[in-house]
């Protein structure tokens, strides 16, 4: 008998046989090594999405800062620009850059102040959950949170509604408040947020 002939437990014995011949070991083994590998490059491909970017800048402003790599960006809003994830439903997720009038004296809860007013306006159930001053790099800012409900104004579309958690930080330079905010679907924003920070990180002016 051969290693590779099947070996089968003889009723009534005490002896242990192997139902598996050297073929379907190495079948097993070759499985597993090519699953691993599947898993390892898909990793590594989107490890590597992640890291690509995009350069953004805008010479009038004097802004500049590097989004994610495949994001869609416009300039024709109330924004300066604004950067979105097509791949994302059924909420965009999206960063914009907004820039507001400010003085010396002005201060950023002047510039909060006018963002909330005119959100309250804009989107369904507005909600301030946090006003934090931060610090990072030697750079001086301030961070508040909201959320709000996004729906369909169309009455006949299928779309539930989804709360939409946003970020602003908002910096003064001179005569001037840059806005940077982010905005999510609720479920997606933990996940996504780093991508702003290192959206903000870039951010030159």
């Amino acid at each position: 008998m051969t290693d590779t002939t099947r070996r089968w437990r003889v009723p009534g014995s005490g002896e242990a046989v192997s139902h598996l011949t050297r073929n379907d070991r190495f079948s097993a083994i070759l499985v597993v090594i090519v699953t691993l590998t599947a898993i390892s490059l898909g990793l590594v491909i989107r490890q590597r999405n992640v890291s690509q970017v995009w350069g953004y800048a805008s010479r009038e402003a004097g802004i500049e800062a590097a989004y994610p790599a495949g994001w869609l960006s416009d300039e024709e809003g109330p924004y300066l620009v604004r950067l979105r994830d097509p791949k994302s439903r059924p909420f965009k997720t999206q960063i914009t850059i907004t820039i507001m009038p400010a003085s010396s004296s002005s201060s950023v809860r002047n510039v909060l102040d006018a963002l909330t007013i005119q959100r309250s306006v804009d989107l369904p159930a507005y909600r301030v959950l946090n006003i934090t001053e931060r610090s990072s790099g030697g750079l001086n800012f301030t961070e508040m949170d909201f959320a709000f409900v996004n729906a369909d104004p169309n009455p006949f579309a299928q779309i539930l509604p989804v709360v939409v958690l946003g970020t602003d930080l908002v910096i003064i330079d001179g005569d001037r408040a840059i806005v940077a905010t982010f905005m999510d679907e609720q479920s997606t924003y933990p996940e996504n947020l780093p991508v702003f920070q290192r959206f903000f990180a870039s951010l030159r002016y």
